[in-house]
């Protein structure tokens, strides 16, 4: 079913029979998401009933809340990410044409989700791809020192300013500079996936706001440096150059992901679904 394209990270799926999704199948894809935290699925005809669909199989629908743009009235469960504009010159969808940083999707949530699932509609003919870092091997790599020094560590995950430093809806810009007096939540920084039960790091996005709980900044701005550096090396880095039709699953509890950039008179259209996660736990 599923061709491997990166060891115990990148698998492919070009033969699926989507319209037949019993439980058995659903029990297979479910363990090749396991063994693969992403998952492509290339030549296979997948529409937007179809991918809500998938998503279910893999956890309730997540809601995303906190974005302007790109919801659609006919499928709520599908966000629209596109620089397009409506025929009335407003966003089609969320994110437009730059870079998008290395991030975890709300990861400043109790319970970030835990399946992504974007699908290409269209796409530029250079650019806008997505790469993925492989947060198991990131960890696996550490030396035997740096893992007895991350137990029970945990990051301040603040959750006044998104990815860009712009304020969240509702949220007002505190007096304190001090990242760690901010409304957020707490991660531990190795977590235990609840399927593979491997461990993995947790680091979410925003590198320049987070905290380490009871420690001095300076010690955990140098501690955090090297974890992103790890986290983010080539080694375990793979990317997605889209083609239509392409869907990638992935899995947000294991993996940071980001976009790169592409050119703003091109047009890249893509429809996501999220699954529902719990609380990140902590390995130790």
């Amino acid at each position: 079913m599923v061709k491997e394209l990166v060891p115990e990270f990148v698998g492919e799926i070009t033969d699926f029979p989507i319209h037949a999704m019993d439980q058995q199948v659903i029990g297979d894809l479910r363990e090749a998401w396991t063994r693969y935290p992403v998952l492509r699925f290339r030549g296979v005809p997948i529409g937007d009933v179809e991918q809500i669909a998938m998503t279910k199989a893999l956890g309730r629908i997540f809601q995303t809340t906190n974005v302007q743009h790109g919801k659609r009235e006919d499928f709520s469960e599908i966000f629209v990410i596109a620089n397009k504009k409506n025929p009335d010159g407003t966003p089609a969808g969320d994110l437009g044409d730059g870079e998008v940083q290395w991030h975890t999707d709300h990861w400043w949530i109790q319970e970030p989700p835990s399946a992504a699932l974007l699908r290409a509609l269209e796409v530029p003919p250079t650019g806008g791809n997505t790469y993925w870092a492989n947060m198991y091997t990131a960890y696996a790599a550490l030396s035997e020192t740096m893992k007895a020094r991350l137990r029970g560590l945990y990051i301040h995950h603040q959750d006044v300013l998104d990815i860009s430093g712009s304020p969240r809806r509702s949220k007002e810009l505190p007096f304190s500079k001090d990242f760690a007096s901010w409304s957020g939540v707490d991660h531990p920084i190795v977590t235990r996936h609840p399927a593979s039960r491997k461990l993995c790091l947790y680091l979410g996005a925003s590198r320049e706001r987070q905290t380490i709980v009871g420690m001095k900044q300076d010690e955990a701005n140098e501690l955090l440096d090297r974890l992103w550096q790890q986290a983010t090396s080539p080694d375990h880095v793979w990317h997605q150059e889209w083609r239509v039709g392409d869907l990638m699953i992935w899995d947000n509890r294991c993996l940071l992901h980001r976009r790169d950039q592409f050119d703003p008179h091109s047009v890249r259209l893509m429809h996501r679904t999220t699954a529902e996660g719990g609380r990140p736990v902590a390995a130790f």
